[in-house]
């Protein structure tokens, strides 16, 4: 049996599998047989580097046109624009709630919120003016001033989600993730 990898525009790679001496078929990205890996999406996001509009581009077409719903795998960078807040109870416990101001591709800075279940994440705090990046599931209702929000940012618990994580001030949590398989 012959193994192919292929990258079809603006997928993950598919693995295409031909009898021995058969030529490959091509398939569509609608009808790609692919991997379980890559139907399940349990990876981790790199933290980038540094701040800049281009890692909020995700977001910002986002906001741009707001889904009914919220999405997965998208990143937030900023600073905090004051103290982190903590909201208590409520039926999913705890909360801490980070104002961040994020540089949008078009060169203006919106407003987001970063939400960590203490739950899931212990507690996560942060002073005024400090960098943060996050890796979540993007939400666009009941976020009053802000633009969207950023939660889940765990360890996936649900299918098509990657690890998520936040950092604050160069402190990353969570450190790193159990495999899922």
């Amino acid at each position: 049996m012959q193994i192919k990898w292929i990258a079809l525009a603006g997928t993950l790679p598919v693995l295409l599998l031909a009898a021995c001496g058969s030529a490959p078929v091509a398939m569509s990205e609608t009808h790609a047989a692919k991997p379980r890996a890559a139907q399940r999406r349990s990876g981790d996001m790199p933290v980038p580097s540094s701040c800049s509009p281009d890692v909020n581009a995700k977001l910002a077409s986002l906001v741009a046109n707001p889904p009914d719903r919220a999405v997965d795998n998208v990143m937030v960078c900023g600073m905090t624009i004051s103290s982190s807040r903590t909201r208590r109870g409520g039926r999913h416990g705890s909360h801490d709630l980070l104002p961040l101001s994020a540089p949008f591709p078009d060169g203006t800075t919106k407003l987001v919120e970063v939400v960590i279940n203490e739950d899931l994440d212990g507690p996560i705090t942060a002073p005024a003016h400090v960098p943060v990046f996050a890796y979540g599931q993007a939400y666009f209702d009941n976020t009053g001033h802000f633009v969207a929000g950023i939660h889940d940012v765990h360890c996936s618990t649900h299918a098509g989600a990657d690890n998520g994580w936040v950092v604050v001030d160069g402190t990353k949590s969570p450190a790193n993730c159990p495999s899922r398989y």
